[in-house]
């Protein structure tokens, strides 16, 4: 079952006089193939056609749902003995035929699609490089010791998701009896609950595997969308083909786009930066002459920045971390699926500091000043990373509040991530490949015309009425006494009538 076809043996290639046959042919848009493909139970059989099949255009529509509503295929058939080209369009239940060889629609996949991604530094320090290659095709990273291979897995230009408020609430004074039983009646697909239902653009899947060959599996979207408020990009990740994707929510900045994200990223890893947020932070929140507080205001904003950069390590209590998909919380796990045993950053890091060195009864408390401290140094870091790279200070304003709430959980996130880098999606080609399925049934006719005759019986059952008459003669003096009997698949007057008109005119003589 793998390998090239052209590899195949001889014994294993069914020639073109084969009686019979019902395989698969996978041609992609500007290509040709004439070898079908027969699965088998211990592998595959190849079959060879009278005939080749060119690709010129696939064609799929949608259903809003995204759904496909129709795939057909412009073909060219080319005879291999005449040289014949005849051009035909496939569709569902449309079959193509050709030398007794049906052409049937069966599916369609990734024709090999040409895509760009660009590695984003999203777990720590890093340099973006951007990486080519082909879906289905795979690619060699090297991280000094550590070696990873790059599979690209597919590419999907069309993602549909339901972005219909999931709110159950109602107002009281608004409620019609009437119509609420009315909306329920009808077909039996109907529901109450609308769904808004939006094309949020193409998404790459790919998966980093590593020197043991274990692979983890990511899949990214190529545009952010709006979800409570705020533009983010997901990037989700799942250890396992039976797990359901679990998404990082990363914001985009005002323009739209991951490199404030990424500059805060490396900024939080950088010990001089944060050194500078913490002494601006407190310079702008104590007042002048205070040099106590501070100090002090100082030495707590940076033990909170150490805590969530990573710098300084705690061993949590107890761990509380949760994952949905790209409609839930944001919130990553830990690469076996739970949350690790060492916060090695995040809020998980300050909560477990908390847990660890705070009494119970002032743990609100100290929580509710830390976080405000590390909210505040965080946004000046922010803006430091803006300063480095020659942009103008983000304004305090609450598109600017926006995106520090959601980069603050999304930073926490991150060290859940098992990857130093997310591949995004910057550009690709798409090219389309349509599954045949090829049949030749010479006994098809018979079939047919014993279904016909089959029919026939049918309804001969149903029309035709079927009788027996017996008549029973014996020995009577000079004579012979004569007996008669009908019998009828249905008991009806005419048979009775039918019946006496015979024995009237049969035994009266």
């Amino acid at each position: 079952g793998g390998g090239l076809i052209a590899d195949v043996p001889e014994q294993y290639r069914l020639s073109t006089a084969n009686p019979t046959f019902r395989g698969n042919l996978l041609v992609t848009e500007g290509t040709a193939s004439s070898t079908a493909i027969l699965t088998q139970p211990g592998g595959v059989l190849l079959q060879e056609l009278p005939f080749s099949v060119e690709l010129k255009k696939f064609i799929v529509e949608y259903y809003e749902t995204g759904m496909p509503r129709l795939f057909a295929s412009e073909i060219v058939i080319h005879d291999r003995e005449t040289g014949e080209q005849k051009n035909a369009r496939v569709e569902v239940n449309h079959p193509a035929f050709h030398r007794g060889v049906a052409i049937y629609q069966s599916s369609f996949d990734d024709g090999g699609s040409r895509v760009k991604l660009k590695a984003v530094p999203i777990n720590g320090p890093g340099k973006p490089f951007e990486v080519e290659g082909i879906i289905g095709g795979s690619t060699e990273l090297s991280n000094g010791d550590q070696k990873l291979s790059l599979e690209f897995t597919s590419l999907r230009v069309i993602n549909v998701e339901n972005f219909a408020a999931t709110g159950s609430g109602a107002d009281v004074r608004k409620v019609d009896l009437r119509e609420s039983i009315e909306s329920r009646l009808g077909a039996a697909h109907k529901t109450v609950t609308e769904k808004t239902l939006r094309n949020v653009g193409p998404s790459v899947t790919y998966k980093l595997r590593d020197a043991a060959g274990q692979a983890v599996e990511y899949h990214n979207y190529m545009l952010p969308m709006e979800l409570d408020g705020q533009r983010v990009y997901l990037l989700g990740l799942r250890e396992t083909p039976q797990d359901s994707f679990r998404y990082l929510r990363v914001p985009a900045d005002e323009n739209d786009s991951l490199d404030g994200f990424v500059r805060l990223r490396a900024a939080l890893s950088d010990p001089a930066l944060r050194a500078e947020a913490v002494r601006r932070y407190a310079a702008q929140s104590v007042e002048p002459g205070r040099a106590d507080l501070e100090q002090a205001l100082v030495a707590s904003a940076s033990r909170a920045l150490a805590l969530f950069s990573g710098a300084e390590r705690v061993t949590p209590v107890a761990d509380a971390v949760a994952a949905n998909g790209p409609n839930g919380a944001s919130a990553m796990k830990g690469a076996d699926g739970s949350a690790p045993r060492e916060a090695s950053g995040g809020l998980q890091a300050v909560a477990a500091f908390l847990q660890a060195n705070v009494p119970e009864a002032e743990r609100e408390r100290a929580s509710d000043v830390l976080v405000r401290i590390l909210n505040g140094t965080l946004f000046e870091l922010l803006q430091l990373s803006r300063e480095k790279a020659g942009l103008a200070p983000l304004a305090r304003d609450e598109p600017a509040q926006r995106f520090m709430t959601q980069a603050v959980i999304s930073l926490s996130d991150t060290f859940f991530y098992p990857a130093p880098m997310a591949f995004e999606l910057t550009d690709f080609t798409h090219v389309q490949a349509s599954v045949f399925q090829v049949a030749r049934a010479p006994g098809q006719t018979v079939v047919y015309l014993g279904c016909l005759l089959l029919i026939i019986g049918v309804f001969a059952m149903l029309y035709v009425r079927e009788r027996r008459l017996w008549v029973w003669l014996t020995p009577s003096g000079q004579g012979a006494q004569a007996s008669m009997a009908l019998s009828t698949n249905r008991k009806t007057l005419d048979a009775d009538r039918e019946f006496e008109q015979l024995k009237t005119q049969l035994l009266s003589r």
